[in-house]
């Protein structure tokens, strides 16, 4: 805008010029029509003196001096009397007023170019995409591995895992169908013999999956995969029977292979002969770097010689070999949970959940995890996920209420009660009958609120399980080392006296009053 009237001023002043008459308006042209006037008179008094000037050669100079000069002087007083308002009027400076809107103008663009780049982020036609938290990225659905196994029929490895897609989604007949398929197309390839006998095993279906393990050893006796999961197989009496078939399969056939080994390993930690078990291991990795099973079972030939950190490292290194073993991050998981590092169990738990969804007594393992590291909210969604796959857990729907129901007392003392009575409504959802849980509830938040040196909240914890079990031996236990720890000490040895009187036997009270005693 301001450039429009800056160019609209110039026009003017280039047609006409601009000045203010007698009655105070602003006239646009009317003065340099005047100053037009003034020249054309001006200019014809020049052509007059000129013919002077040619009839009269011999006139000096200084009479042309005098005359033009006489001539000039005659000249203002007519253009003054045809410009009077000139002097009345106040003045306007045309050029003052167009350099000062050049410069307005100039600022005025730099300012909106300024504006322009604040704002280009808020109003921007096409936006950018956001970025999306990496966590919250959902994993790839049924149709996109539907997708990728239709554009690749004949890559066994895609194929296969549609396949584990299918079995993560309990879609069993699905599953079977691609393993069949690929066995049709690949009859020759023992890895799609692998894939069937370990979904047969899945199933249980042993005698089915021995099958297709020996159709697997007879393409390829040193088989790895087979091999491997036979390392494997020691849950139950009917996996070590399966695994102590295919690996004598194999040991005949390769009688210096991998499986002739971890056979005798097997033996020696029977024997338990451990020393031999674990050299053995180290030659059958040394010799067969590629198999994690020999790494598995260095892990459990350490733990069974009580050497927890070698123990962990041999599982450590199991894992990275092979990511998609189960049972090494089982082992793992346990590992950690026995020495009390909860958190990383509950993470090796949640490993083993990931590659085996079906798994409920991992995704117990995991929730208890987190309940024992007073992880309230974590562990409460563990146990949920499980009551979808084990809605009849009898043990979940009574530590779940628990859960729920100190989350409550947490949101409650945080002052947030909307949330605290929600949690509330959540423990009575799962187990609407309060008896059995909610005096075990108290007790926990009591040792919880020990644990945070909050004493006068961990006394009133173990107060109110008193009122609901008057004889409940752990609550006089409780109190006892929440008194020690305030140093009050012969509060603490009556509680624990109290204790022993409700419960002589297997009462974890009496090793502190010997403590005691000692201290004393």
């Amino acid at each position: 805008m301001i450039r429009y009237i800056f160019s609209l001023l110039l026009c003017f002043i280039l047609a006409g010029g601009i000045y203010v008459s007698p009655s105070g308006d602003l006239r646009i042209g009317d003065s340099l029509n005047a100053q037009s006037k003034k020249k054309k008179k001006t200019s014809s008094k020049k052509r007059k003196s000129s013919k002077k000037k040619k009839s009269s050669k011999k006139r000096k100079s200084s009479k042309k001096k005098r005359s033009s000069k006489k001539k000039v002087q005659a000249a203002k007083p007519e253009s003054t009397k045809q410009l009077p308002i000139v002097n009345k009027g106040p003045k306007i400076n045309v050029a003052a007023y167009a350099d000062e809107l050049f410069h307005l103008s100039g600022e005025l663009d730099a300012s909106n170019k300024e504006m322009a780049k604040a704002t280009r982020y808020i109003y921007n036609e096409k936006p950018k995409k956001k970025i999306k938290n990496i966590e919250s990225l959902p994993f790839l659905s049924t149709g996109d591995y539907e997708m990728d196994a239709r554009n690749n029929p004949n890559n066994i490895y895609i194929q296969r895992q549609l396949g584990l897609h299918y079995e993560s989604i309990s879609d069993w007949e699905g599953a079977k169908d691609i393993y069949l398929r690929q066995i049709k197309k690949h009859p020759a390839n023992p890895d799609a013999h692998f894939y069937l006998g370990s979904f047969y095993a899945m199933l249980g279906e042993y005698e089915k999956a021995r099958q297709s393990f020996e159709e697997a050893l007879e393409l390829n006796p040193d088989h790895k995969g087979t091999v491997d999961a036979m390392a494997m197989y020691t849950e139950n009496p009917d996996q070590k029977a399966l695994s102590t078939q295919i690996l004598g399969m194999s040991s005949q056939r390769v009688p210096d292979g991998p499986a002739q080994k971890i056979t005798i390993i097997r033996q020696r930690l029977v024997e338990g002969n451990y020393t031999d078990a674990l050299r053995l291991c180290e030659e059958g990795h040394k010799n067969f770097p590629t198999h994690n099973g020999f790494l598995q079972l260095t892990g459990e030939t350490q733990l069974a010689m009580g050497n927890v950190e070698a123990a962990k490292s041999a599982f450590q290194r199991s894992i990275k070999l092979n990511a998609k073993d189960k049972i090494s991050h089982s082992s793992l998981a346990n590992l950690y949970f026995d020495l009390g590092k909860y958190v990383y169990a509950a993470l090796s738990f949640s490993d083993v959940i990931f590659l085996d969804p079906e798994d409920s007594d991992s995704r117990y393992m995991q929730g208890l995890s987190y309940f024992k590291a007073k992880e309230w909210g974590r562990a409460a969604a563990a146990w949920e996920d499980l009551l979808h796959y084990r809605p009849d857990n009898e043990v979940v729907r009574i530590l779940l209420p628990q859960t729920y129901y100190i989350l409550a007392i947490e949101y409650n003392r945080l002052g947030n009660p909307m949330m605290g009575r929600q949690s509330f409504k959540n423990a009575l959802s799962v187990n609407p009958n309060t008896n059995q849980w909610l005096a075990s509830s108290m007790s926990t938040l009591g040792g919880y609120y020990r644990g945070k040196r909050m004493y006068r909240e961990s006394l009133a914890a173990y107060k109110e399980v008193i009122e609901l079990t008057p004889s409940n031996a752990e609550a006089y236990l409780g109190i006892g080392l929440t008194y020690w720890n305030m140093d009050e000490k012969d509060l603490a040895i009556s509680s624990w006296k109290k204790s022993m009187m409700i419960k002589p036997d297997n009462n974890e009270s009496q090793g502190w009053l010997i403590l005691s005693e000692q201290e004393s």
